[in-house]
């Protein structure tokens, strides 16, 4: 057992329970694990995994051999976070993890330059309204909308997303104030912030998750919205019939104290403070 491979392929059988399942953990076809596990028998003359009905079974060696895997994965996992940042600085790879709507409507283009202007840079982006894992390197810099953001990441508040209520501009032609009604995000219950429109009772038509389909369903007539400045701006079918009284969150650019010293983390995180503060007028119209 001098291979790490070795120490991976039990790891694999233990946690999917089942060749094919181990396949998947390994990326690999079951063919290869399977034969993977031949070898690995062959080599103590002694069957390590036996298979009944589909399923892995450990043999007494095979639970030892198990057991050392899992301490030395134990030993590693503290280090992979900073081996995988420095395989990355190595690559010039630099993973940026952001929500699709900002991506969309405020900084493509600027990211593309951002790309041109740093031609040996790759830069990996994952759209996500999720905040990324940065201690296990998921990404390398975050923008994300926060009240207030872990207390264990670093980096600079920028400013609130405003928000505005808004409706087709020929939505209440034909209506009557009893007859409009809204689009939400969900229908399980009533959001609070209606009270603070000038339709309150009005019911909940359509449920959208998705932020910026809102928008476009608002922007065909099929409802009214509460939705983002910079996003509405882009469907000029959409009037703003009424402001809302609050801002959604602050907008934040984020990293990992173990990241914030590396030089790819800060050319991006100057340049991403830059051009978002440009676009502060788009994104928070109450200002």
């Amino acid at each position: 057992m001098e291979n790490w491979d070795d120490f991976q392929l039990l790891l694999a059988l233990k946690r999917a329970n089942t060749l094919r399942g181990a396949a998947k953990v390994l990326g690999v076809n079951h063919t290869t694990v399977s034969r993977r596990l031949h070898v690995l028998n062959q080599r103590f003359s002694l069957d390590i995994c036996m298979l009944s009905q589909g399923k892995v079974t450990f043999s007494e060696l095979g639970l030892q051999l198990l057991s050392a895997a899992e301490n030395m994965e134990a030993c590693l996992a503290p280090h992979l976070s900073q081996i995988n940042t420095s395989v990355k600085q190595l690559k010039q790879q630099i993973n940026l993890s952001i929500p699709p709507a900002i991506l969309q409507f405020v900084l493509l283009d600027e990211l593309h330059e951002f790309q041109q202007n740093n031609p040996y840079l790759t830069l990996s982006i994952n759209t996500t309204y999720a905040l990324s894992d940065l201690e296990k390197s998921e990404a390398d810099v975050v923008i994300r909308a926060s009240h207030v953001p872990d207390e264990h990441l670093v980096g600079h508040r920028l400013f609130p997303i405003s928000l505005g209520y808004f409706m087709h501009k020929d939505y209440l032609d034909k209506r009557t104030s009893e007859n409009v009604s809204w689009i939400t995000a969900s229908v399980t219950e009533r959001p609070t912030w209606l009270l603070d429109t000038p339709y309150p009772n009005a019911p909940i038509s359509l449920s959208i998750e998705d932020l910026v389909l809102r928008h476009q369903a608002a922007s065909k007539g099929l409802g009214m919205i509460r939705g983002a400045h910079y996003i509405a701006r882009h469907f000029p079918n959409l009037i703003e019939f009424a402001p809302a009284s609050e801002h959604y969150a602050d907008l934040w650019i984020l990293t990992h104290p173990t990241k914030k010293s590396l030089p790819n983390v800060k050319r991006l995180i100057s340049f991403l403070l830059k051009a978002m503060r440009s676009k502060q007028i788009l994104i928070d119209c109450a200002k």
